[in-house]
């Protein structure tokens, strides 16, 4: 992918995103009463549970790299859900056509062409991530044991909410847009790169901060080359100050996370060979 100069808007399509739980956050609970602490709480999985009428999920973007998922408990049952280690969230108006949402962030100031010398990128793609224990593609999941396929209780007519980090995975598209409406939806539905699913299940749990994760996973799923993210600059002014994206300690700490993200794939890749192979076995 050829790099867009530094006035140019670069982002991510958000399908192309993970959620990630920054573990700085913490998930917050609506209306645990007493009551609802009494009756014993529905186990159900995330995916599951919105397909049933359960759940009503809402993904609101902040910015390129923090969102929010809110959760409504549909019914009058408390839900203990289980979280999906990734998920990504898909701009509704991508569905029909329209603009998608995107992520990435590039900024430049004194360029002109707005009321604030600063042009900005604005709309969107697809994004994905995990949230306290889940992930996704606009990042990974984690963060109190949340993350990473845990499980979180919302009481019965009301609203979880959690507070995600994010990663674009589609470099090139414009910053994200909280007035846009997403659907969060199974992450494997929109890469079969399994060493990006897991950079974002690395930054769910923590294993690496948000700038180092994003630029592992602009390398794994966009082909950007270490060179090109290490020329990429986030601000660029007029006078010839330049702030590059990501410092040469996240550079480094990228290219291993991506050597360790393939050896973890190629682990996955054998489970899942050798469930499919006892599968078969057991047919005969």
């Amino acid at each position: 992918m050829t790099m867009k100069s530094a006035f140019a808007a670069i982002g991510v399509l958000f399908l192309s995103m993970i959620l990630v739980m920054d573990p700085s956050f913490t998930p917050a609970i609506s209306g645990a009463g007493e009551k609802a602490q009494q009756v014993q709480a529905k186990q159900v999985e995330f995916f599951e549970a919105i397909r049933a009428g359960e759940i009503e999920v809402k993904l609101i973007p902040r910015d390129v790299r923090e969102a929010q998922v809110l959760i409504e408990n549909k019914g009058k049952q408390p839900l203990a859900i289980k979280l999906p280690e990734a998920f990504a969230g898909v701009p509704v108006l991508a569905q029909i056509g329209g603009p998608g949402i995107g992520g990435g962030g590039g900024r430049q100031r004194g360029g002109g062409g707005t009321n604030n010398n600063q042009q900005q990128g604005m709309g969107g793609g697809m994004m994905g991530g995990m949230m306290g224990g889940m992930g996704g593609m606009m990042g990974g999941m984690g963060g109190g044991g949340m993350m990473g396929g845990g499980m979180f209780n919302v009481a019965p007519e009301k609203v979880g909410k959690i507070k995600v980090a994010t990663v674009c995975l589609e470099h090139g598209k414009r910053d994200p847009n909280p007035r846009v409406p997403y659907e969060i939806k199974p992450i494997e539905q929109f890469t079969k790169n399994q060493e990006v699913i897991e950079i974002c299940k690395m930054l769910g749990r923590g294993e690496l901060p948000q700038n180092t994760a994003q630029a592992a996973a602009w390398h794994a799923a966009n082909g950007l080359s270490w060179e090109e993210l290490a020329r990429k600059n986030r601000v660029k002014l007029m006078n010839g100050y330049t702030e590059k994206y990501f410092t040469p300690q996240e550079i480094t700490t990228a290219m291993r996370a991506v050597g360790e993200a393939a050896r973890r794939a190629e682990q996955t890749k054998k489970k899942v060979e050798s469930s499919e192979s006892l599968s078969s076995l057991n047919q005969r």
